[in-house]
């Protein structure tokens, strides 16, 4: 998925100059400038770890074939992620709104690939399966009381799917890899929604391996959101200094949520 993205936008990669990465506790933010398209901003999941390999000097194009080329779970990665989010902007017609906090009565199991917590209170009365890449590490007692969670291996995603009614796939999967096994695994899912700021790039690719709804996140303000980045800010804080969250569907018919699928009168 992540080559076709790359290689759709590898012209606008080209022509783009004055690349600004800015790297916080939790998000990266690339900055560009387009000569038909003007500034340009897309943000990414910040993975633990060292700052390496992330040249801003090398170039534009470079700096998006991080997201090919870097190792898997790295800050360069998330550069490159970023700079496509950045660079697929122009391509977008988002709509305002957040899946997760939009489900539809009859819902009655959810699946979600990372451990969504603040979600939790979204969701309703719903059972959740959680897939996550350590399940041993996380503490039972850390879960939100009342809330039926069963959490599973990557290695037993399949099950975690198996009857669910919608599946979150955390955009942090582009960041550590296995995003296209867990797409694979969600075949049988009536929903199956990408979600996460990492996951703003143009959605056709993504239509084209299975996802019902992509859901990211647009830059606002970019000099605000950089300012808050560098302060340590992430997830809501975020989208409180120009961060919007935003999706789109892969067609009229969505199931599972209850979302527009075409532009209201309220979007901006």
């Amino acid at each position: 998925m992540l080559r076709a993205v790359h290689d759709a936008l590898a012209g606008r990669a080209a022509a783009a100059t004055g690349p600004r990465v800015t790297v916080g506790d939790r998000v990266v933010l690339v900055e560009c400038t387009h000569p038909d398209h003007g500034a340009l901003a897309g943000v990414a999941h910040r993975p633990a770890g060292p700052v390496d390999g992330v040249d801003p000097d090398c170039g534009v194009a470079r700096l998006a074939d991080g997201a090919l080329s870097a190792p898997a779970g790295s800050v360069a990665r998330a550069a490159g992620l970023a700079t496509l989010n950045a660079l697929s902007v122009p391509d977008v017609d988002w709509l305002v709104g957040d899946p997760m906090a939009s489900l539809s009565p009859e819902v009655e199991t959810v699946a979600t690939v990372g451990l969504f917590r603040p979600a939790f209170k979204k969701f309703g009365d719903v059972a959740v399966r959680v897939v996550e890449r350590d399940p041993g590490a996380i503490d039972p007692a850390s879960l939100p009381a009342g809330v039926p969670t069963t959490l599973f291996s990557p290695a037993e995603a399949a099950a975690a799917f198996d009857g669910a009614d919608v599946c979150f796939v955390t955009g942090s999967t582009l960041v550590y890899g296995g995003v296209d096994d867990y797409l694979a695994a969600a075949a049988g899912v009536p929903l199956v929604v990408l979600i996460g700021a990492t996951a703003s790039f143009r959605p056709d690719h993504a239509f084209d391996r299975g996802v019902d709804l992509l859901a990211g996140a647009r830059v606002r303000d970019a000099e605000h959101v950089r300012e808050r980045i560098v302060a340590g800010d992430c997830g809501t804080a975020l989208h409180d200094a120009g961060l919007q969250k935003v999706y789109r569907p892969s067609n009229a018919n969505l199931t599972g949520v209850q979302l527009p699928t075409e532009p209201t009168d309220t979007e901006s």
